[in-house]
Parts: structure tokens; sequence; C-alpha cells
């Protein structure tokens, strides 16, 4: 079996897990599906442990990403005031402002 998986390239947890996942696919019993594969039943149930904590893993990293789904849609857009530049906290800026105004207005 060592050989087969350096000739495929498939780790040993690429081919458990894949067992895994087909057990759990057919009806077929834990017992006639170790004796198939000439495993111990105890092999299959630390694989299967394994398993199922890789999938909850993956489903926690899923949950916990920093990204945010953004949905982007056709909405009107707000008519802007004519010769508007910027506006901040209800401050409208019709021109660019000084330097020195702003260091003011931070103050």
């Amino acid at each position: 079996m060592e050989q087969q998986q350096q000739v495929t390239g498939i780790s040993k947890e690429q081919e458990m897990f894949a067992l895994i996942a087909e057990l759990e696919s057919c009806d077929m019993s834990v017992k006639d599906f170790c004796e198939l594969y000439d495993m111990a039943q105890g092999t299959y149930y630390y694989w299967q442990k394994k398993y199922h904590a890789s999938r909850e893993e993956s489903k926690g990293k899923e949950a916990q990403s920093s990204f945010t789904l953004l949905e982007v849609s056709d909405l009107e857009q707000e008519v802007v005031e004519e010769g508007l530049l910027a506006e901040y906290k209800g401050v409208k800026f019709y021109r660019e402002p000084s330097v020195s105004f702003l260091k003011a207005l931070i103050n």
C-alpha cells in the first residue's frame, strides 16, 4: 500500500479520508468494509474521527473568515449638489480646503 501511495502521490490521510467518505455514501457495514480493504476496525474508527474533526475545522474556518460577502445591486445614485467636493459629518466642502484649515477643524 505504501508503494502505491508513492506512485500515485496520494498521502495516507487523503487515501483514508476518501475511504471514509466512500463508506458513508454506501450502505455497507463497517465490518464488511474493513474486511474488503484489509483494515482493522480500530484503524477505521481512528481515521473516521480525524475525518470528521477535519471537516468541522474547515467549516469553522469558513465561518471565521475575515471577509464579508458584498452584494452589489443597481441602486439609484444620490443626487449630489452641484460643485460639492466632499462631505464629512455634516460639513460640506465645495472646494479643496487648505491644510491649516483642516488642522484647525481637527483641534
